[in-house]
């Protein structure tokens, strides 16, 4: 088995069949709200204990912080002996790209349109960020914007700006991450995309 990053939403699903396919003696599972360095850490020791059979190390949480992040990327790229990663989570944009570069991605989302951002970011205006943001109210108040639709638009909006571009910081890209976790509490979309879309803006101009 290789090192992967799987996607889905349905993770006691998944939890079940490697559990039926790989044994659970074979498994460690590593469950949190929000990945801390703490958390790697631990996963790191436990790598660390030598294992005669294949040993897979299975991480989950709903949002993973820049330097936990940064921690795995050593022990990931040159695991110990019968060492095996899995990363679960329910957008592959909550991780950097020095993650998502090192191992293979699993998409088990059920398929969907993907969701286009109508904005160019290169030329961002107030103007345009506050259309932008009623538009998604309407379509929030009509039901057709739900809080999924909403973490999925802030990981393409992310990733669209720094293909545009922008460079953020560790703190910045921290920052994003929770925007992430306050949609997945059931925040409303424009106290998710204005801090967002403002914070871009602002760096647009600098």
């Amino acid at each position: 088995m290789l090192n992967k990053i799987v996607v889905t939403s349905d993770f006691e699903s998944l939890k079940a069949k490697l559990e039926s396919e790989f044994g659970i003696n074979n498994l460690r599972f590593f469950i949190s709200d929000d990945f801390l360095l703490e958390n790697a850490k631990e996963v790191i020791a436990e790598a660390y204990i030598a294992e005669k059979d294949e040993k897979i190390l299975v991480i989950h949480a709903n949002s993973f912080r820049t330097e936990a992040q940064n921690a795995l990327l050593k022990i990931i790229e040159e695991p110990p002996r019968n060492i095996k990663f899995i990363i679960v989570t329910q957008s592959k944009n909550l991780l950097l790209p020095t993650i998502r570069s090192r191992m293979l991605i699993e998409n088990n989302l059920t398929k969907k349109p993907k969701i286009t951002l109508d904005l160019n970011l290169k030329t961002l205006s107030l103007k345009e960020i506050t259309s932008f943001i009623d538009q998604k109210i309407a379509d929030e108040q009509a039901q057709k914007f739900g809080k999924n639709e909403l973490k999925e638009l802030v990981g393409v909006i992310v990733t669209k700006a720094v293909d545009a571009g922008y460079k953020f910081s560790g703190d910045e890209m921290d920052y994003f991450f929770s925007l992430i976790k306050l949609a997945d509490l059931n925040a409303k979309s424009h106290a998710v995309l204005t801090p967002l879309l403002l914070t871009i803006f602002q760096k647009g101009r600098r």
